[in-house]
């Protein structure tokens, strides 16, 4: 990546002197930011385009260039891709629409492409994008003009989408946010964004990453990638949904869609979601200031209204308010105009017009180890005012630097203020308080989350031999059997309540009266998923008799449900009573691989939707998070005296769970529902199990 971004010299394949000539836009920006390397044309027709020669081609440049960009018709970047390799070039960036994106011929050529770098060893950043920028040395290789005023600064952006990193880097530079360095990268035929996330994390130049993506193949790469991040990372993913809802076999399925999955894997990772565009412009505001290490903020307001709007702020993102000191709640009493303020957190100054009583507190708060950060709600500001006031904000600002302490401001009613603390302090203010404490909250979350993540380090899996064994004679896209089933999770150290197996109504009496009742009888067959909607699970029997007709009513459930010819059994289980019901659950998402859900269990599982996610592996101190984050957790832990569920049992079968997921690929899916804990008594038991196997 290095030799994309810092480049000796570049040549510019596609330009001509038509007006039209998009190629001609690279060129205008290489010129207009000052590239520090040498600057080749290259097109089909000799001519001079900003006073400077087109060549026919690339070998005739008088000397070999590092970095290639194409803009040219899709059709011959193939060649020109192995006009480079011949040449020893083994940096290209296609900006050429007109491949995958476009149709089968377009992939066509991909493949031809693709070949070309496979035999030259050529790295290559599209197609089908805008290239890349380092405003360090004035590299700009987008073909659309690009701001002449671009600010350069500390945050770079990885997008898949050109347009929406164009209207980003405006966005930012409309606030004062600076770019250093921009990668678009379009179809990624070969650079991705795992790669580029890598490289700039160690770059100096940049402090914050946003990633724009509508598409994610390596999620599980892009945490790896992300896992020792020492700076933000805003991670922008758009387009989610549901993962296989016309097809969801089972509760974990229909549970678990993509953006749950995401919203999982950054919360376990130095990766921060951002929904909209918006939230990460806010979060960049705060690039540069020290983390937010706590949820105590104390806020400043020359306005009582917007004092109380930032305090319900506070409330929505989970900060709390410290109270003042007695003795800087005197301090301001005697020092306010008229005596009528009243020294609380927020702390409302509208009645203050001695500035050196805001430094003077600030200076204090600074001073406050029980203050995490400060939200300044400047202005407004009479003209006789104006620069006392922004001597007062500069020192502010300067106090909360030297104490480490991170300061949001936002600014009311004077907003023509906006460009003084923009440009001359550096500080690109908020427009609501709203805005500024989500941004306070976002860092405060992604400090947290740092401090907090360890590599996973799950117990080893027992009796994986004989798993291997219950998997074998498994179909692939089959649910095993529910006696199958039953005794793989047995082996993970979850039993199911006493249990046998049968083929006939005799059998089934026999086995009930061996078991002792009352007993419930479940029919078990590869397809039948949902046994309760087929009236496949009968309970309460009490007898043998009661036990042989429901043998007999199970048997025409078979009939009705199940494919002609396909073999069944019946399972016979002791009934167990009481108890809170969870389910265990884990399936193969597409991008981050096997992931583990817990939640509310039963037959309402999908109507109460209290579930919460991790990506595997496990231990069981981050299985005991997960199980936290639910209500049915919180419940199971203990509540208004009522005693606690063997919650480490619980740990342990999900740490198991992720386990079987990582070492047994062909495992599609699991679901474990209901599973039931009892309060005050050790174990728990899984009365159904549902996996399927794929390949």
């Amino acid at each position: 990546m290095q030799k994309f971004f810092y480049p000796r010299s570049v040549a510019v394949v596609g330009v001509s002197e038509a007006p039209t000539n998009l190629a001609q836009g690279i060129v205008a920006n290489l010129l207009h930011f000052k590239y520090q390397g040498k600057i080749f044309l290259v097109g089909r027709r000799p001519g001079t385009t900003y006073g400077l020669p087109i060549f026919p081609g690339l070998s005739d440049l008088p000397e070999k260039v590092d970095l290639v960009t194409i803009l040219a018709p899709a059709k011959v970047v193939p060649a020109l891709v192995r006009e480079c390799g011949e040449l020893g070039i083994s940096r290209v960036v296609v900006e050429s629409a007109g491949f995958s994106e476009l149709s089968e011929a377009g992939s066509d050529l991909e493949e031809e492409v693709q070949a070309a770098l496979r035999q030259y060893g050529i790295r290559l950043v599209g197609p089908n994008g805008l290239g890349l920028v380092n405003l360090e040395i004035g590299l700009a290789l987008p073909f659309a003009q690009m701001a002449p005023d671009l600010r350069k600064g500390r945050i770079s952006i990885i997008a898949q989408s050109g347009g929406v990193a164009t209207h980003m880097l405006a966005w930012m530079n409309k606030e004062g946010l600076g770019l250093n360095k921009f990668l678009s990268l379009g179809n990624k035929l070969n650079v991705g964004e795992n790669e580029a996330l890598e490289y700039l994390l160690e770059d100096p130049g940049t402090e914050a990453i946003y990633v724009y993506l509508e598409g994610l193949q390596d999620g599980r790469g892009l945490l790896a990638a992300a896992a020792q991040a020492t700076k933000p990372v805003y991670l922008h993913l758009a387009n989610v949904g549901p993962e296989t809802a016309a097809i969801a076999h089972s509760h974990t399925a229909s549970l678990t869609t993509d953006e749950r999955v995401l919203e999982a894997a950054c919360r376990q990772s130095r990766i921060t979601r951002v929904k909209t565009q918006s939230e990460f412009l806010n979060a960049a505001r705060l690039v540069g200031q020290p983390a937010v290490k706590g949820n105590r903020l104390v806020v400043f307001s020359r306005s009582g209204g917007e004092a109380v709007v930032a305090a319900y702020a506070c409330r929505q993102w989970g900060f709390t308010l410290p109270p003042l000191s007695d003795r800087l709640a005197q301090i301001i009493r005697e020092r306010s105009r008229a005596g009528v303020i009243n020294p609380t957190n927020p702390i409302d100054l509208g009645d203050v017009f001695d500035f050196t009583l805001y430094t003077d507190i600030m200076a204090a708060v600074c001073r406050d180890p029980e203050v995490d950060a400060v939200l300044f709600n400047y202005g407004p500001l009479a003209d006789f005012e104006r620069e006392a006031g922004r001597e007062m904000a500069r020192r502010m600002l300067e106090l909360g630097r030297e104490a480490q302490k991170p300061v949001a401001v936002t600014l009311l009613c004077t907003l023509e203020e906006e460009d003084y603390l923009r440009d001359t302090l550096g500080v690109p203010p908020f427009y609501f308080p709203e805005d500024a404490v989500q941004a306070l909250a976002l860092s405060r979350d992604q400090a947290a989350r740092a401090e907090i993540l360890a590599p996973a380090e799950p117990p080893p899996l027992p009796e994986t031999a004989a798993i291997s064994g219950l998997l074998a004679n498994s179909g692939s896209g089959d649910f095993l059997a529910l006696s199958q089933a039953l005794s793989v999770t047995a082996a993970l150290g979850l039993p199911a309540p006493p249990w046998e197996a049968v083929t006939t109504a005799a059998n089934a009496a026999a086995a009930a009266t061996c078991l002792g009742f009352p007993v419930v009888l479940k029919l078990s067959a590869s397809s039948l998923v949902h046994k309760t909607e087929a009236g496949a699970v009968i309970l309460n029997l009490e007898d043998a008799a009661a036990v042989e007709e429901a043998f007999a009513r199970l048997a025409t459930v078979a009939q009705k449900y199940l494919p002609a010819g396909e073999p069944w059994q019946v399972v016979v289980m002791s009934q167990v009573a009481g108890g809170r019901e969870v389910l265990l659950g884990a399936r193969r998402d597409d991008s981050f691989g096997p992931v583990v859900a817990f939640g509310a269990g039963g037959v309402d599982t999908e109507i109460l939707d209290d579930v919460s996610l991790r990506v595997a592996p496990l231990n069981p101190a981050q299985a005991r998070e997960l199980v936290a984050e639910t209500r049915i957790g919180r419940i199971l832990a203990g509540t208004r005296g009522q005693p606690a569920a063997d919650l480490d049992s619980l740990n342990r079968a999900l740490a198991a769970l992720s386990q079987l997921m990582m070492q047994f690929p062909a495992i599609q899916e699991v679901d474990l529902n209901p599973v039931r804990l009892f309060p005050g008594q050790p174990g728990l038991v899984a009365l159904d199990a549902r996996i399927r196997v794929g390949v």
